[in-house]
């Protein structure tokens, strides 16, 4: 495990390189989800980066601007934005000696989800691994919504973070799906069942999107964090499982 740095529009984005003993390596990039860090809820990127190195899959987690110990602002945040880091982190673990710049894939949590699955889009990777992906954070009745609250009160309070006009007015311009059509290979998705955030559409967007290629397993009982023990545990086997099918 070693730190390594991204340089992203003048801001330098601070993440941690979990490396196999022997390489070149294949190498997944992790992104968190909203106001959250390269730690992710219950550690669970730095449980699944250490399980990775050691069945010789690198694993690099990283906080995106404005969010840990990142550079920047989280006022500023846009989905756009972060999916342009998304791809710096890519380009950055690719030219890392101990890495097979042929054999990258990208995994992200929530509104992680949704910026991995725009940025595999956007550049060729092996696989793509999504929790509980955000595609509602764009959509445009909630977008609709959040731009009043915004006019009303210069924010919108989302669970004790600000969001302000610049990430609504980013929003508009994107779909979660149509904008996600690029990627061409396997995808795991993975939700729980009570999950207020991944509802019924956003599977069905999902499925649309990429058919025979997606790989979909719902997890009883818990909701947008996957909230138990055993439910955390079942989601870091089979995210392994299907990384190391397809590096």
């Amino acid at each position: 495990m070693e730190p390594l740095d991204v340089q992203h529009e003048g801001r330098t984005l601070r993440g941690t390189l979990h490396l196999p003993q022997s390489g070149p390596a294949p190498a997944v990039v992790l992104c968190h989800g909203f106001s959250g860090t390269r730690t992710e809820f219950g550690h669970m990127f730095v449980r699944l980066g250490k399980r990775l190195a050691e069945r010789g899959i690198a694993a690099y987690r990283f906080d995106f601007a404005g969010g840990g110990e990142s550079d920047g602002a989280y006022a500023d945040i846009t989905v756009s934005d972060q999916v342009a880091q998304a791809l710096a982190a890519l380009d950055e673990v690719g030219r890392h000696p101990g890495v097979d710049a042929d054999r990258l894939s990208l995994l992200g949590m929530s509104l992680g989800g949704l910026t991995a699955s725009l940025a595999a889009a956007k550049r060729p990777v092996r696989s793509l691994a999504l929790w509980a992906p955000a595609a509602i954070a764009v959509a445009a009745e909630v977008n609709r919504h959040r731009q009043a609250v915004i006019a009303e009160h210069g924010y919108d309070d989302f669970g004790g973070t600000p969001i302000f006009k610049r990430y609504a007015d980013d929003a508009e311009s994107i779909d979660a799906f149509a904008d996600a059509k690029g990627h061409t290979g396997p995808v795991l998705l993975a939700a729980g069942t009570e999950d207020n955030v991944f509802g019924p559409h956003v599977f069905d967007g999902y499925q649309d999107l990429y058919g025979d290629r997606l790989e979909y397993h719902r997890l009883d009982g818990v909701g947008h964090g996957f909230e138990t023990v055993p439910a955390r545990e079942h989601l870091l086997e089979l995210t392994e499982a299907f990384i190391l099918r397809h590096a």
